[in-house]
């Protein structure tokens, strides 16, 4: 969703006073959306999870000067923490999983490489989905961002969630599982952490989806329909959405 409020720019060490903004935050603020001085926008800090109200102060040939209000939490941020797994696919599906998943709540997404994983991805991919996800948050008018991890393997990724210690509710989507998703979401606690974890295109192999729930992820359809590997994001996150909507957290 796109918001209709004031102009949000990403802004790292949110401090009161006057300051220069960095040259991307500048060209964004003055050549981007034109603002004038004395025109009035929002910073925020994604990741701390706080903003300030800002004042255009000054423009320079190539710079620009604001004054910062004192920070405060945001007003808008995850209120419980979601990880999201997702083997790598083909192009460019991981950007609109990255996307998907900041717009709907993911604290977290680990870029996993699976047996069927064509990508291989290095860390610079990493650092786009990274800010992919900032520039989502700005959108959306989320004050914060999702951790984006190092791509890693998928046995690694799991592990990283701690679900098979109880620290996280794991949730394997496949669209053969016998539980349908929406029991397993109903199982969870207000408070607890959920996990999801979505293969490729081809979906995880026999031998990892035995990793899966030898980690604590239990294998879980979303529905009878097979949904392409980039749309299961969207769908799963917002039945957790609608699910913690009903009962108020």
């Amino acid at each position: 969703m796109s918001g209709q409020g004031p102009l949000r720019v990403p802004l790292g060490s949110i401090a009161a006073g006057v300051i220069a903004l960095p040259p991307e935050a500048a060209s964004y603020v003055v050549r981007v959306h034109r603002l004038r001085e004395g025109d009035r926008f929002v910073v925020f800090d994604p990741e701390l999870g706080v903003e300030a109200d800002a004042t255009l102060e000054s423009i320079g040939r190539r710079s620009a000067e604001a004054r910062i209000d004192a920070p405060r939490p945001a007003a808008l941020r995850s209120g419980r923490r979601v990880t999201w797994i997702q083997a790598v696919g083909k192009g460019d599906k991981m950007d609109a999983v990255v996307r998907d998943a900041t717009e709907l709540g993911a604290t977290r997404i680990i870029p996993a490489i699976s047996a069927r994983s064509v990508a291989r991805p290095g860390e610079d991919r990493s650092q786009r989905w990274r800010r992919i996800a900032v520039e989502a948050a700005r959108q959306c008018g989320r004050g914060d961002a999702p951790r984006v991890d190092a791509p890693m393997s998928l046995a690694a990724a799991l592990a990283a969630v701690g679900a098979a210690e109880g620290r996280a509710l794991g949730m394997c989507l496949d669209p053969y599982a016998e539980t349908p998703l929406g029991a397993r979401l109903a199982a969870l606690s207000p408070g607890v952490e959920a996990a999801f974890a979505v293969g490729p295109e081809g979906g995880f192999t026999p031998e990892e989806l035995g990793v899966c729930a030898a980690l604590g992820f239990e294998r879980a359809r979303l529905g009878a329909l097979t949904l392409r590997t980039e749309t299961v994001c969207a769908a799963a996150l917002g039945a957790l959405i609608a699910v913690s909507d009903a009962r108020g957290g």
